[in-house]
């Protein structure tokens, strides 16, 4: 009787329960419950802190114009550059202005020379009176004479001094130390007396510009303002101005508040800013404030998705119904919900009621954790070849 080789049963051996591995049914993957990002209810007093996105502008901002009109034949500055007080920034062709000031200048001659003899015939029929050489009615037609001609040496020396200035007016200089912050005028312009050709800022003169919504603007004045830029320090603010109408399309209120303190070197004008506005008084209901993004319109009902157990896994969601109180682009404030519940602050109007998730309390600005690939189970050719290298 012939014995098979102990290598070929040990072979055979391994082989068979890869073989029965091979033709079983595969295992079914585990089912990937989403991840949604939730954020915790917390409340405060009512209007506790409203941040708002602001702007740093020039408080004082002139459009500097021509105070007569011609021809543009010069352009001295650029936008963005800064000017001292009295330096020139354009010039006007000033042929005509000057042959109008030398005009003026012959006629105030004229009116001299004219001037001169009147008043020494006056004074010659005056020493005639005298001696009764002629009569008096003579001697006053002089004398008025003279006094006209007097008087039209004043006017000519007036007509002169107005020509020389519109021919002076013909360079735009500026009023004072600042940044050009708009240039509306090019070179072979026809201008006219009184167009804007420049805009001037004081950039040392900095506030902040703000727009605020209607519902704050009645008690602007007694909340307190601070304001951040590039998140720096926090800069005290005194309210100077208040728009007393709303804008058409925001309904909204524009606010001017200036810096209690100097601003620093590195502020420029058109930097964004972020005002913050405290409280004006406490004692008003709580409200907690939640990301745009968890509010959803349910039949025209505010609602929002909250985990019904934060601890079980997978974790069930649950529409509720809330109460807004305010609605800015980034946050919404509301109200009628538990303290320390879990919201789902993104994606929400992808969900559905009873639906498994996963929360993850993140920020919103990270990104959502990747789910861990399931392990693929080996298809039936490679267990073929592993069996037929084991036999081998």
């Amino acid at each position: 009787m012939t014995s098979t080789p102990l290598p070929r049963r040990l072979a055979a051996a391994l082989a068979l329960p890869l073989l029965l591995a091979a033709c079983s049914k595969p295992t079914e993957p585990a089912p990937v419950v989403p991840a949604v990002y939730v954020t915790p209810v917390q409340y405060t007093a009512a209007g506790a802190e409203r941040r708002f996105s602001a702007t740093l502008a020039a408080r004082t901002e002139s459009d500097l114009a021509f105070r007569t009109g011609g021809k543009l034949v010069a352009r001295l500055v650029d936008v963005g550059q800064a000017v001292r007080a009295g330096q020139p920034l354009a010039r006007l062709d000033a042929a005509d202005y000057q042959l109008g000031a030398e005009a003026a200048a012959e006629q105030l001659r004229a009116a001299e020379v004219d001037a001169a003899q009147s008043a020494s015939d006056a004074a010659r029929f005056a020493r005639l009176l005298a001696d009764g050489s002629v009569g008096a009615a003579d001697q006053e037609r002089l004398q008025a004479k003279a006094d006209t001609a007097a008087a039209r040496v004043q006017q000519a020396r007036r007509q002169l001094e107005l020509a020389r200035n519109r021919n002076a007016y013909t360079v735009l200089t500026a009023p004072f130390d600042g940044v050009v912050s708009a240039a509306r005028a090019e070179v072979g312009q026809v201008v006219a007396e009184g167009q804007p050709v420049f805009q001037l800022a004081r950039d040392r003169e900095l506030e902040v510009v703000v727009d605020v919504p209607e519902a704050l603007a009645a008690d602007l004045r007694e909340r307190r303002a601070t304001v951040r830029v590039a998140g720096g320090a926090a800069q005290a603010l005194r309210l100077r101005e208040l728009s007393p109408t709303a804008a058409a399309g925001t309904r909204s209120f524009r606010a001017r508040y200036a810096l209690v303190s100097a601003a620093p070197a590195l502020w420029r004008m058109g930097m964004t800013a972020e005002v913050a506005l405290a409280a004006p008084r406490a004692g008003s209901e709580p409200v907690a404030e939640l990301p745009v993004g968890a509010l959803l319109s349910t039949q025209g009902q505010a609602t929002v998705w909250v985990v019904d157990d934060p601890a079980a896994t997978p974790a069930k969601l649950t529409r509720r119904s809330v109460t807004v109180v305010a609605q800015g682009n980034d946050s919404v404030t509301l109200r009628g919900l538990e303290e320390g519940a879990w919201v789902v602050s993104a994606g929400a109007h992808r969900l559905d009621a009873g639906m498994a998730v996963r929360p993850v309390k993140r920020p919103l600005d990270e990104p959502l954790p990747r789910p861990q690939a399931q392990a693929e189970p080996q298809p039936q050719a490679a267990a073929s070849a592993a069996v037929l290298q084991v036999a081998r």
